[in-house]
């Protein structure tokens, strides 16, 4: 025996006698047992009986193509009415997102770079290398004692910035040691 729903899926294939004397067999012995499905049978069988007794209607031989006609005007005229609403997201292809998150992305990476480079500070020789320095070159202890450049946030002393940073690049540009050299050299006696 069939259940409820196995019964509803199969009534259309009874009703049009293309079922397999098994599945009739099961069919009718589920609606002998079940007055729900039975109720259910009757209201479909004198639905059909009833829709038979309709007068035929006849169409014209352009009815399909005038039907498909209509249909697509239909469907153009909501297509023109939503292209005239404005801007939509969703009329944007989706590999345009992609693109742009991408383009955001390196676009956010060479500012960091770009941040991040600049803010590398000038760093002084050891102190090892600054005290052979002096005993390589006479005259370098002058410019062994200036301060380091600053580097972002740092503030000089006021009394050091006068004397030192301002007239260091003007009055010894001829003067100034080889530092390159003398590290090498010290390099080489280690």
């Amino acid at each position: 025996m069939i259940s409820c729903y196995q019964f509803k899926t199969v009534i259309s294939q009874y009703i049009d006698k293309d079922i397999s004397f098994q599945g009739r067999k099961s069919f009718e012995e589920h609606m002998d047992s079940c007055p729900g499905c039975k109720q259910l049978y009757q209201s479909i069988l004198s639905t059909k009986n009833n829709m038979l007794q309709f007068a035929e209607m006849t169409v014209s031989e352009n009815f399909l193509g005038d039907l498909r006609t209509k249909i697509l005007a239909e469907r153009n005229a909501r297509i023109e009415a939503s292209l005239n609403k404005g801007f939509s997201l969703n009329r944007i292809p989706s590999f345009a997102y992609g693109f742009a998150a991408a383009l955001v992305a390196v676009i956010i990476g060479f500012y960091l770079l770009k941040f991040q480079t600049g803010s590398i500070p000038v760093q002084m020789p050891p102190q090892i290398v600054q005290e052979k320095i002096q005993q390589k070159v006479p005259g370098s202890e002058k410019y062994l004692n200036t301060p380091p450049l600053m580097s972002r946030g740092q503030y000089a002393n006021s009394e050091n910035t006068t004397d030192s940073l301002e007239n260091f690049d003007s009055q010894n540009t001829h003067t100034r040691p080889d530092f390159q050299n003398n590290i090498k050299t010290v390099k080489k006696e280690y």
